[in-house]
């Protein structure tokens, strides 16, 4: 199975899982309102690479008045898009883009390098993309998060996270295939060219433990009982944060 027929089967058992969960599933978080608000004004045009069906940021980015232009190499997720009215094309095999060069302001890349074989591809896609001084946002979850270390120190289980299809019952077809902490992100981001300039850990909550963020109903009151400690992924990202994010600048002139 290659990776487009992957993907297509990714997003075809998300759209018929009885429980509701979805790749997309959730709302903006307060984070990811934040760097909206500071990195993508409204005009501005913003590359989503990995953007599946587009329901959350898709939507939300061009409700906000942003030129959205969503790529994905899973033509299932695109239909769903292109049905939510958003400005979206294929990803190649190789993860290119049709956009020319320097030709979008900012980027996002969220929940996807985590799926991929090669992410520096991915990132040197976007450099290319963006205009010199433009950023990129990038979100990854966070393989150090307590409870992950916490399982893997007393069962020697490692959840992969990808997918309540698989991430526990059968690990090995797991769509999380690469994992991140805070600093092998900002290694990464830099090593493919860009300059890190802000770090930003997701608020901390008991709804990213493993048997309750695998059914929704039960995350939501989890998510609401950790507000007052949602601090702690803020200050502590590399423990308590489930997904860490990223700020990228292109720089004015590459050498």
């Amino acid at each position: 199975m290659n990776a487009t027929n992957y993907y297509d089967d990714y997003w075809n058992h998300a759209a018929h899982r009885k429980d509701a969960w979805t790749p997309s599933d959730g709302n903006i978080t307060p984070e990811e309102k934040i760097l909206f608000a500071k990195s993508i004004p409204r005009g501005a045009s913003c590359l989503d690479y990995g953007c599946g069906d587009g329901s959350r940021y898709g939507r939300a980015l061009k409700e906000g008045g942003v030129d959205y232009r969503g790529f994905d190499i899973s033509p299932m997720a695109l239909e769903q898009a292109k049905a939510l009215g958003l400005n979206v094309g294929v990803l190649s095999a190789g993860g290119i883009t049709s956009l020319a060069d320097a030709s979008v302001d900012t980027a996002i890349c969220f929940e996807v390098l985590e799926h991929l074989q090669e992410p520096q591809k991915a990132l040197a896609e976007i450099l290319r993309c963006l205009k010199p001084g433009g950023q990129v946002l990038i979100s990854v979850p966070n393989s150090a998060l307590w409870i992950a270390r916490l399982e893997f120190l007393l069962t020697g289980f490692w959840c992969p996270g990808g997918s309540p299809i698989t991430a526990r019952k059968e690990p090995w077809r797991d769509p999380h295939i690469r994992f991140y902490h805070p600093g092998t992100l900002r290694r990464l981001v830099e090593h493919a060219g860009f300059k890190a300039s802000v770090e930003l850990g997701e608020g901390f909550t008991f709804g990213a433990m493993p048997f309750i963020w695998r059914r929704p109903k039960l995350r939501a009151l989890a998510d609401a009982l950790s507000r007052p400690l949602r601090w702690l992924g803020r200050v502590f990202p590399s423990w308590f944060a489930a997904r860490i994010f990223i700020v990228a600048t292109k720089p004015a002139s590459l050498n």
